[in-house]
């Protein structure tokens, strides 16, 4: 998918997935309280010290890997300090330790890398310990754990975050992780620091209210039904969210800042399908109309410019159940040059196997539990499908293939796997002990299909 990683990230989860990274950019967001006048979005960066200032030589402490588990601003004087704020959840964060290592050992004492992390040691540092032992690499980077006083002093809402601070302890630069190299780390060595400054934009906006009403647009509370749709509005983050499955109560659902073929599968994914961008099938003239390849600050400068929008339906109790019909129905009369439908097709999947007829997966029975990371994942009496939803959800979304159960195996399964989840060799390798393995084949699974009208008239 064609996300930012903002602390919360656009995924229309299944019914039965927990919004984890949405959640993650309302409790990290929830530390900075911003109040945008006239409701124009701020750059939340510009709350904290800025490029040209110096840092306060305030003290650091429950800091892992370092000569001492303290230390001052002042001791990393005359040494160019990066620091690097990340999270275990954060793809792009965890892949940057290996490179940070990398870059810190070449250049030695002239620069010194310190990360840091809002978790907890007690979060982060087993996470780290099994990076490490899957990767048969220690790094020698320095971590602060638990820290509150870098966040203060250098708000931001997106990670990877980074701050370049002088020897002597002035603010240089202020950039996204594609400006952590070796090229540019000699740039600043010789004094150039011309590099793009990395802005974080933030706006007073409260989800739990109808979009534009009452600082979105009026307080909402006579609102009975309405269906908004706008242009990229600056400051709210890319994110989706919906109402449970309930006919007693008002059906909400909301699409900020996102692309029309994002809202399209929002649409026709309802409450129980997922159709990621390898379900998707275009035969549109211009599919630059629907989606962009472009990532990070390139992917919002395409929404910015034309291709981004918000849209937001609300409708009474008694139409909540039939709240996607009455979505689609809306898109249809939004975006009229465009034919979309859901069906079955066999296509090319990564299709979760059996490798013999040995069952080496059946559950022992007991709670039922689900736990991932990025480094793993257990699962007690649980269904092989949550396995396969999970990994085209999150952890290999970007697979140019549908992610499928192919095992025909109903039953409850046990399965505890130690591996990255987006190497899929790796995973593979850990999966062959209960003989599972993922492989391409052609599959009749779900897709959405979306044609220009024209074409479609045509065709018919």
């Amino acid at each position: 998918m064609n996300d930012i990683h903002r602390k919360g990230l656009v995924l229309p989860f299944p019914k039965t997935q927990t919004y984890i990274l949405i959640c993650l950019f309302a409790h990290i967001v929830g530390c900075y309280n911003v109040k945008a006048q006239d409701d124009k979005a701020i750059d939340i960066t510009t709350k904290g010290i800025q490029i040209g200032q110096q840092v306060p030589d305030i003290r650091i402490n429950y800091i892992h890997n370092y000569k001492t588990n303290s230390a001052k601003i002042s001791d990393f004087k005359g040494k160019f300090l990066i620091i690097d704020f990340w999270a275990t959840w954060c793809s792009p964060c965890v892949a940057m330790i290996p490179k940070m290592d990398t870059l810190q050992k070449q250049f030695g004492n002239k620069i010194q890398f310190l990360s840091v992390t809002y978790q907890s040691e007690k979060v982060a540092l087993p996470f780290l310990s099994k990076l490490e032992q899957q990767q048969k690499k220690h790094y020698n980077l320095p971590i602060v754990f638990g820290d509150k006083k870098l966040h203060k002093l250098f708000p931001h809402t997106t990670l990877p975050h980074y701050v370049w601070i002088n020897p002597d302890g002035v603010v240089k630069a202020i950039t996204e992780s594609k400006e952590i190299d070796s090229k540019n780390i000699v740039k600043m060595l010789l004094g150039n620091s011309q590099m793009a400054k990395k802005s974080d934009f933030k706006v007073a906006y409260d989800n739990n209210k109808p979009f534009l009403i009452n600082g979105n647009g009026g307080d909402g509370s006579n609102l009975v039904y309405h269906s908004i749709l706008t242009k990229f509005t600056e400051g709210i983050a890319s994110t989706y969210s919906r109402t449970s499955l309930n006919s007693n109560s008002q059906g909400k659902v909301n699409s900020k800042n996102t692309s029309l073929l994002q809202i399209f599968r929002i649409a026709y994914g309802g409450y129980n399908k997922y159709y990621g961008l390898s379900r998707c099938i275009l035969n549109v003239v211009d599919s630059t109309l629907l989606v962009s390849e472009k990532r990070g600050m390139e992917y919002l400068d395409w929404l910015k410019n034309g291709n981004g929008y918000c849209y937001e339906l609300v409708v009474p109790p008694n139409l909540s159940l039939g709240m996607y019909e009455i979505m689609k129905k809306d898109l249809n009369n939004l975006f009229p040059d465009y034919t979309t439908k859901a069906e079955k097709r066999k296509v090319k999947c990564m299709v979760l196997k059996r490798t013999s007829a040995v069952d080496m997966i059946k559950t022992k029975g007991g709670p039922i539990r689900m736990e991932f990371s990025p480094l793993g994942f257990e699962m007690k009496n649980s269904p092989l499908t949550a396995l396969t939803v999970r990994m085209e959800v999150q952890f290999m979304q970007n697979s140019p293939y549908p992610i499928v159960d192919g095992t025909n195996y109903n039953d409850p399964v046990d399965l505890k796997i130690d591996a990255k989840l987006s190497d899929l060799t790796e995973l593979n390798k850990s999966l062959s002990k209960y003989d599972l393995k993922f492989e391409v084949d052609d599959y009749i699974t779900d897709v959405l299909i979306i044609e220009d009208k024209q074409k479609s008239t045509k065709t018919n």
